[in-house]
């Protein structure tokens, strides 16, 4: 199963994120949430309890953008139940050295 968020097919490379899940667990999606072009939610039921798992692409040029994007993945974070599991995967487009934007 593919739960996809993004930009229109034909707009290559600016955004989107995307989660495959396998058919063996796909019945065990609570829901899903598309939040934006760059943050996709999706809640399973496991044995031993909640998994949510966030699929992330963090913008990487414009500081503005970034900074939005941070504070959009913290509200996001904080309303997924406390009982849950957390898996944030994804590019989180890091940097290493004194480049700084």
């Amino acid at each position: 199963m593919v739960i996809y968020s993004g930009v229109d097919r034909h707009t290559r490379g600016q955004s989107g994120v995307m989660l495959w899940i396998h058919k063996s667990i796909s019945n065990k999606i609570d829901h899903y949430e598309f939040w934006n072009d760059r943050v996709i939610e999706t809640r399973l039921k496991t044995q031993r309890g909640h998994l949510t798992i966030l699929g992330v692409y963090a913008p990487t040029e414009v500081r503005d953008e970034l900074n939005e994007f941070y504070e959009t993945l913290q509200k996001i974070l904080d309303k997924v139940d406390k009982n849950d599991y957390i898996m944030l995967i994804g590019d989180m487009n890091a940097r290493v050295g004194n480049n700084s934007l």
